[in-house]
Formats: C-alpha cells, sequence, structure tokens
C-alpha cells in the first residue's frame, strides 16, 4: 500500500472512530427553551436525585450524558421497575430531548437502565 492510501486509510478509520459516540447533540449543549425538565448523568450518577415534572401533560426532558459510557433515564411506577411508564434512548457522550407521556400527579420511580444504582424521584405536579 502506497503511503498515501496508508494515511487516507489512517484518515478514515479515525473518523469512524470519532464518530461512535451516540448521534443527537454535543454533550455540552444547553437544554433547549421547550425542555420542561433536565437531568445530567456525570461520573456515574445523576445530578439530580429528585425531579419535578408537570402532572397531566407530555413533557420534554433533556438528557445530557457526560460520561464516556451509556446511559438513559427510565421511569417507572416503583422502585421494583416492573412497570415502566417510560424508557429513553440510551446515549453515550451526547444529549438527547425525550418527549415524555403524560403522569398522573405523584411520585414515579427513574433510574439508568445500564446502571440501575443511578436512581432518583420523578414528582409530576
Amino acid at each position: 500500500m502506497s503511503t498515501s492510501r496508508a494515511l487516507i486509510a489512517a484518515a478514515l478509520m479515525l473518523a469512524a472512530v470519532a464518530g461512535c459516540g451516540g448521534g443527537g447533540a454535543a454533550a455540552s449543549a444547553t437544554p433547549p427553551a421547550d425542555a420542561d425538565v433536565s437531568i445530567t448523568a456525570q461520573g456515574n450518577a445523576f445530578d439530580q436525585q429528585s425531579v419535578t415534572a408537570p402532572a397531566g401533560k407530555p413533557f420534554k426532558l433533556f438528557f445530557r450524558n457526560l460520561d464516556g459510557q451509556p446511559h438513559n433515564v427510565a421511569i417507572y411506577r416503583d422502585a421494583s421497575a416492573a412497570d415502566k411508564l417510560f424508557v429513553g434512548e440510551v446515549v453515550t457522550n451526547t444529549a438527547v430531548t425525550y418527549d415524555v407521556p403524560a403522569l398522573e400527579a405523584g411520585s414515579w420511580f427513574f433510574r439508568c437502565d445500564v446502571h440501575p444504582d443511578m436512581k432518583g424521584t420523578f414528582v409530576a405536579g
């Protein structure tokens, strides 16, 4: 293989590796103006263990993952995680806005499905 072909091949491989961080906005992105709730994952933890969301209407949840590993936000009826209310896409080193269906007024359990020790409470009210 010629030197120029080797350089092109190396550049293509680096570009492919750089693009493997998951789709969506840059991880450092700020929440969009229409986001009702914002949660960040960093250091294998959520930045908040209690989050307030509107009750009785769908809402937008801005989720920023600053870790080099996959995370999501999933909402369940309770800590048994048996009754899923919403499961967000798993992302790595990126930000995404989830469209969450309406939650009844009350408290709901949320966690990262990849790392179940990352957890908290959604208070819909």
